[in-house]
């Protein structure tokens, strides 16, 4: 594919390289370059196009033996640029141009799947050994990878992508558009107990998923029913592999859940919000709008829209970062203090007595 036609469907500009005047300008010899694969920038070779967006990079830039780069706007190249406004986007709408999409089961039923219960539209596509329960439904467009369990009355939508090894339990409801990673589990029974006489009598979790149009939810992720309502997951959010969302949690529109992020029951969770790596939501809290929690914040009461917050428990990241480095200081501020006392205190902390 000519550089040229790669930047008017990622929507950039071509730029010529500094060192290259034969290639300056939009109308230069750039415009013809071949491009057969995209690939990082120490990798890459001649007939490739690669990637920057972070100046910490430019030295390898500099080094690079790709015949372009997608950049963003200001960054200083030797070799054609395609810049945009957005180099993530065009990066990742590059990708889909030169790269494979994952492959899929031919359209149709597979005669090694088990749906004779399910209704399953014409265009979709369902592996062997995928099972799909009684009341289930399977959406147009919808591909299901090989040892799928679909679980009676569940509903997929359409143009979905669900990954070997996936377990949809009963009841669950997911929208169109949505890709689910394998081993993941949606619809595994809440985590609910009472105490009786000593022992731990199970609550019947009765009930549901529901995951919007548009949601990415990673490897071996938990998605637990709802006791008696529903467990949602909201529209456009994306979840990463190994997060466990407990049971009536709702989460709201284009969230970004990270790796190991635990949200215990009953947290409701605005929109646009962020929980980074390893981040822990205790339960029955609300948590707002845009707010962001940076990696292992540890969250125990409610948060208000918009704030950033870090460490255990989740604070104000500024009032955060200032308790580190007072931390940081301890043994400078310990060593003052055995000074101011003088020979009253020994080295050990304690008294002459």
């Amino acid at each position: 594919m000519k550089l040229s036609e790669i930047a008017r469907r990622i929507g950039g500009e071509i730029k010529g390289g500094s060192e290259s005047a034969s290639s300056a300008g939009a109308g230069g010899q750039s415009r013809d370059i071949e491009i057969n694969n995209i690939s990082d920038i120490e990798s890459a070779g001649p007939g490739d196009i690669t990637f920057i967006s972070n100046p910490k990079y430019a030295g390898a830039l500099k080094k690079t033996r790709a015949s372009a780069v997608i950049a963003g706007e200001g960054m200083k190249s030797s070799i054609p640029s395609v810049v945009c406004k957005n180099p993530y986007l065009g990066f990742a709408k590059t990708v889909a141009l030169l790269r494979e999409p994952p492959p899929r089961p031919p359209e149709g039923i597979s005669p090694l799947a088990d749906v004779s219960g399910a209704e399953v539209e014409a265009s979709a596509c369902i592996a062997a050994f995928v099972f799909a329960g009684k009341d289930s439904g399977i959406g147009a467009g919808t591909a299901v990878m090989p040892h799928v369990f679909i679980g009676e009355g569940a509903r997929i939508g359409k143009n979905c992508f669900i990954y070997p090894n996936v377990t949809i339990r009963e009841k669950v409801i997911i929208g169109d558009n949505v890709i689910i990673h394998s081993g993941s589990v949606i619809g595994s029974d809440g985590y609910g107990y009472v105490q009786d006489e000593g022992e731990h009598k199970k609550i019947p979790q009765a009930g549901n998923v529901v995951i919007e149009n548009n949601v990415e939810i990673g490897a071996n992720v938990c998605v637990d029913r709802a006791a008696l309502s529903s467990t949602v997951i909201g529209e456009g959010t994306k979840i990463d592999n190994l997060v466990h969302i407990a049971h009536n949690v709702r989460i709201g529109r284009h969230c970004l859940i990270l790796g190991q992020t635990g949200i215990a029951g009953s947290t409701v969770i605005g929109d646009c919000t962020t929980l980074a790596s390893q981040s822990g939501v205790s339960g029955h809290l609300k948590i707002g709008n845009r707010v962001t929690v940076a990696a292992r914040g540890g969250v125990i009461k409610d948060l208000a829209d918009g704030v950033l917050v870090s460490g255990f428990p989740a604070r104000d990241h500024r009032e955060m970062l200032k308790v580190q480095a007072a931390t940081m200081r301890l043994p400078e501020i310990l060593e003052m203090f055995r000074k101011m006392k003088g020979p009253q205190v020994r080295r050990g902390g304690k008294a002459n007595g």
